[in-house]
């Protein structure tokens, strides 16, 4: 199916049935750091060894988290001492898909591979609909759930 990618991103959203939940900005940010944490994971999962210089008490309770467990952790943690404003939010947000495009055309790909590689995710995303969600709203997986990695290698293949 070939459906603007946002449009397909908002179809996820709304027959996963998030948008129902409204807006919770601990929940909304933990999802960003998990995915990102994701790349310093060990081979049973867990975030990687810090640097030498961190402290072994921060060192030993930060590996033993998956990059799930640990952005909970981070985002349940911290104070927020000012409420931000709906323009502050979604500044935060657009500045965040801004700084992830960016992060893309730094791996090589055009805009027009970008958007395909989108469209590629959103339709693994939206083959785990049927498997219902985590105790955090994070879809789950099929047991013959097919990552888009092959289809992703393929865009990255083409590039010049």
């Amino acid at each position: 199916m070939n459906i603007n990618p946002i449009k397909q991103i908002y179809r996820f959203n709304k027959e996963a049935g998030l948008l129902g939940k409204g807006y919770d900005d601990r929940r909304e940010s933990a999802y960003p750091i998990e995915e990102m944490l994701e790349t310093f994971v060990d081979s049973e999962g867990k975030l990687s060894e810090l640097e030498s210089d961190t402290p072994s008490e921060l060192n030993d309770a930060l590996t033993s988290l998956t990059p799930k467990e640990a952005s909970r952790l981070i985002t349940a943690s911290l104070a927020q001492p000012n409420k931000p404003s709906e323009v502050e939010l979604l500044d935060k947000h657009i500045d965040s898909i801004v700084f992830n495009f960016g992060s893309i055309f730094k791996l090589g790909l055009t805009s027009q591979q970008a958007m395909r590689a989108l469209e590629v995710v959103m339709n693994a995303n939206m083959k785990k609909l049927k498997m219902g969600q985590d105790s955090e709203g994070k879809q789950m997986k099929p047991t013959d759930f097919v990552g888009p990695e092959e289809q992703l290698q393929r865009i990255f293949d083409e590039r010049q």
